[in-house]
């Protein structure tokens, strides 16, 4: 197994995530928009979901979406300690590994692993999301 830091990951995430799921993107209009993720009609307010794609490099890929009253908002799935898929919890964002809790609309740390100060750990990677069509578009 490869192991790599953070600030790879995150790296890397943030390279791959507009070719999430490019299979479903080859309309003129999804160049525009992004990246087509789901129907809108998928997530309600106060409703978050995750998405597993796959990568154009075969990398899989977890993305969670959430719709607030302020919007809808779109980040990386993998924890920024060690990678591993946070999974929802109400408003939280929480990741099985080591405790790490994140806000599930702006990706923010609220606990760093194992009780760590929320400065510990860099926020989950945000990502654009547009709606056309009925559809959910990332970038």
């Amino acid at each position: 197994m490869i192991r790599i830091n953070r600030r790879q990951l995150i790296a890397l995430g943030t390279a791959l995530v507009p070719s999430f799921l490019l299979r479903n993107s080859g309309s003129a209009e999804a160049a525009t928009a992004g990246t087509k993720v789901t129907k809108s009609s998928t997530i309600k307010v106060g409703q978050t979901k995750v998405f597993t794609g796959q990568t154009t490099s075969g990398q899989r890929m977890e993305l969670i979406l959430t719709r607030t009253k302020k919007g809808l908002f779109a980040l990386n799935g993998a924890c920024t300690h060690q990678g591993c898929a946070v999974s929802p919890q109400g408003a939280k964002l929480i990741c099985p590994c080591h405790g790490s809790i994140f806000a599930n609309d702006t990706g923010a740390c609220i606990m760093g692993p194992n009780g760590a100060p929320k400065n510990s750990l860099l926020p989950l990677a945000k990502f654009t999301t547009t709606e056309k069509g009925g559809y959910i578009y990332i970038k």
